[in-house]
Formats: C-alpha cells, structure tokens, sequence
C-alpha cells in the first residue's frame, strides 16, 4: 500500500543521511526497463552515464513514482535527462488528460488525489507526489508541472550540480 510505501520511505531517509554518488543515467535506464518487463511503456533518452550526488534510495523511489504515475495515469514514460552545466533537468512525459492549471499545486499536498485525472483503479491515497517534492526539496532541487502542448503532463525534476 502506499501507506506501506511511505513508511519505508521515511525509514529509509531517515537511515540515509550523507549523499553518495550514483550514476542518475544508469538509475532512469533501470527503472524504464523495469517498468517495460512490468508490462508498462517507458522510455529513457538520454546519456547511459551521469555522475550525481544524492541520496539513491530516496531519488530512486522519486524516479520510480514519478515513473509509475506517468504509466498510471498517461499511458507511458518518456523519460529525458539534460545536463545544463550547473544543474541537471530530468523530465518525465506522459499522454494523459493533464493537470489543470488550478490544481498543479494542490497535488503536492499529502492526502490530495485528483478524480477527475484519477481513477478508483489506480490506486493510492495521495502521498507519492508529497514525497516527490520533499525529497527534491532535500536535494536543493525543483518540481515543475505542466501540460504539454501535443497533450500530456511534463514533470520536471531539476537538482543542482556541486
């Protein structure tokens, strides 16, 4: 459960508190490629190797869940890393309804779902995008959302670069 997911979550960020360096190219090539032999569409472009310094088990769960939710609620991932000198951007594409404009802040409060993007079937209780932004938080990083023109939601993950 989600509630399940979030406790792990605290324990592990609580027990992770010096960031490490992980390789961020090799980390969104994994989790696409394991949410295609799950059954779900996505994509990563961008550089195979990309040296970071985070905290793994945390990005890895905010890659994972941004990730899932593009599968869940837009049909596919596509997943991009751009490396702009100072910082680097990571967004993630998707083909669904959207977010009105009205409720892009909304739905990083906790407990926040929004039905009319949301379905019974998709499950969660409305901690994933709470968690998201508190760890980009954490890194000194940035969460946007927008609409896509060609339609979608664009989630954009920036974090600064030492």
């Amino acid at each position: 459960t989600m509630i399940a997911a979030t406790l792990d979550f605290s324990r592990d960020a609580a027990l992770e508190k010096e960031n490490k360096f992980l390789d961020l190219g090799v980390l969104l090539k994994t989790l696409c490629d394991d949410a295609s032999d799950n059954g779900g569409r996505a994509e990563y472009e961008g550089p195979d190797k990309f040296a970071f310094s985070g905290r793994p088990v945390a990005l890895k769960r905010v890659f994972g869940n941004l990730i899932e939710n593009a599968i869940a609620y837009g049909n596919r991932a596509m997943v991009s890393l751009i490396d702009e000198r100072n910082k680097v951007t990571v967004t993630i594409d998707d083909d669904g309804p959207g977010i009105a404009a009205e409720d892009r802040e909304n739905v990083f409060r906790p407990f926040v779902r929004l039905e009319g993007s949301r379905s019974r079937e998709t499950g969660g209780v409305g901690l994933g995008l709470s968690v998201v932004r508190s760890v980009v938080h954490a890194h000194g990083g940035e969460v946007t959302l927008e609409n896509r023109p060609e339609g979608g939601l664009r989630v954009g993950v920036t974090l600064p670069l030492p």
